[in-house]
């Protein structure tokens, strides 16, 4: 067998689940400080203090972003009139943030848009929490601890149930 067959074979077999992120369930938030696209900073703990969390990790360039955003937007809506809060963590880089800027309000995306950006070109969400492919989401019960991380292609039930249970 070819190694481009063996390779191809890999890589249908990565995508065809859920990755995990490798931080475990239970773990505390991480003490997090992130921009907006206006560059105003948001700690992490102060935006989800007594409230369940859904965090998406996003990129303008990643068509299953495009294609998940409007799923979680809505299952974000639905829990309207709880303690939650949805919140969008974008990963594209400070040369990006006119085109987030733009997706973000023209998408109906939740306000503060946040940046995954750090000192010297860090992306401190994705470091704590290993993320390595977008979209990304985080839930966090209302304590602050990881409920569910889920990469590349977000379980909606998955998610609802552990948003559910975060209360």
């Amino acid at each position: 067998m070819s190694k481009f067959i063996i390779l191809a074979l890999l890589v249908s077999l990565l995508a065809a689940a859920p990755a995990a992120a490798l931080v475990g369930p239970g773990q505390p938030l991480v003490e997090v400080t992130l921009p907006d696209t206006d560059g105003k900073d948001h700690r992490l703990a102060d935006l989800v203090k007594d409230k369940v969390a859904l965090i998406v990790y996003w990129s303008v360039t990643c068509p299953h972003c495009r294609i998940d955003m409007p799923k979680l937007l809505s299952l974000g809506r639905s829990f309207q009139g709880n303690p939650f809060v949805l919140l969008t963590v974008n990963t594209d880089g400070k040369a990006m943030t006119p085109a987030v800027k733009a997706y973000a309000a023209q998408s109906g995306l939740p306000q503060p848009w946040l940046m995954d950006l750090g000192p010297k070109d860090s992306l401190p969400l994705a470091d704590a929490y290993d993320l390595i492919a977008t979209p990304a989401v985080l839930v966090l019960d209302k304590h602050g601890k990881l409920l569910l991380a889920q990469e590349l292609k977000p379980d909606l039930a998955q998610i609802k149930k552990a948003i559910r249970s975060g209360f």
